[in-house]
């Protein structure tokens, strides 16, 4: 079983995340704006791409998908010149309050949209071959699509009524209603799909935290199990020693997630050119607590 941690930063022994306070509202203004010249061109109003639609400019945030309170570690977590990209569309996007709510606190997450279900329950490894070419097609694939995976539906806040069914044109009302919704952009302009990955690791660790992975028969942890599937690409997103920090975190118990997140660890000498210190270390765990 994995450790419960209890979500309070207090005795985690992590180090400072370098939170920088409010943000300045030149910084986040120039990011609205690159963000909508990338991805709503010639409109005054906004794209959401959850919910496919228009929105009133005023309804919708510009969410960074790595915080921007952690500024001053993108480099130490992604490599060098991943700071530059803080207020840029590649680490950004649209959506709804409620949306970008459920996403931070790692109710719901993005991950590729390819099909890795079985064709036949029974019989899974007839067609796993089929289906671990479609996670290595996706990866050469431009624009990449994605999707949103539900990893709790719990939360009072995924099953209230929060959506217009006749405004949005939607089937549901709430949060828990996005499983599997396929996100829709206007062009081919997407973000970056290690700040997407980054807040899959934001919530399975979250989740970790809550206990809600110390049971193998949960549905929550079918569904993080899952998303660890999807995301069982090669691409090599953040440095191997801020992932031991967060497999050491999160246990070896549940060897499936721990194995896919040190899948994305980018060697120290591949991005630095010569051999450094591989220990696990805490900063992307002091970000996600921040």
């Amino acid at each position: 079983f994995l450790k419960l941690f209890n979500s309070s930063k207090l005795g985690f022994d992590l180090p400072n995340a370098g939170s920088k306070g409010r943000r300045e509202t030149t910084d986040q203004s120039m990011m609205r704006d690159l963000i909508r010249q990338a991805y709503c061109p010639g409109s005054d109003n906004i794209w959401e791409p959850v919910l496919g639609t228009w929105v009133d400019k005023r309804l919708a945030i510009a969410a960074h998908l790595f915080p921007w309170r952690s500024a001053d570690l993108m480099d130490s977590i992604f490599g060098t010149g991943a700071r530059d990209k803080l207020f840029s569309p590649v680490n950004g996007i649209f959506l709804d309050p409620a949306i970008e709510h459920a996403l931070d606190r790692g109710f719901l997450v993005i991950v590729p949209d390819t099909n890795l279900e079985a064709k036949d329950s029974a019989a899974p490894w007839e067609d796993k071959d089929e289906r671990h070419q479609a996670l290595k097609d996706w990866e050469t694939t431009t624009p990449r699509e994605y999707r949103i995976i539900v990893l709790d539906a719990t939360p009072s806040s995924m099953q209230e009524a929060v959506f217009s069914k006749q405004l949005h044109n939607l089937e549901f009302n709430n949060l828990a209603g996005l499983h599997g919704r396929r996100l829709q952009f206007l062009n081919e302009s997407r973000p970056r799909a290690r700040y997407v990955w980054w807040t899959f690791l934001n919530a399975i660790t979250q989740l970790n935290w809550k206990g809600s992975l110390k049971s193998s028969k949960s549905l929550i942890q079918n569904e993080v199990l899952k998303g660890t599937r999807y995301w069982g690409t090669h691409g090599r997103y953040v440095k191997k020693n801020i992932l031991l920090g967060f497999v050491n975190e999160i246990g070896h118990d549940v060897s499936s997630i721990a194995e896919s997140i040190m899948e994305h660890a980018i060697e120290e000498e591949e991005e630095e050119g010569g051999p450094a210190d591989q220990g696990p270390d805490k900063l992307g765990l002091a970000v996600v607590a921040d």
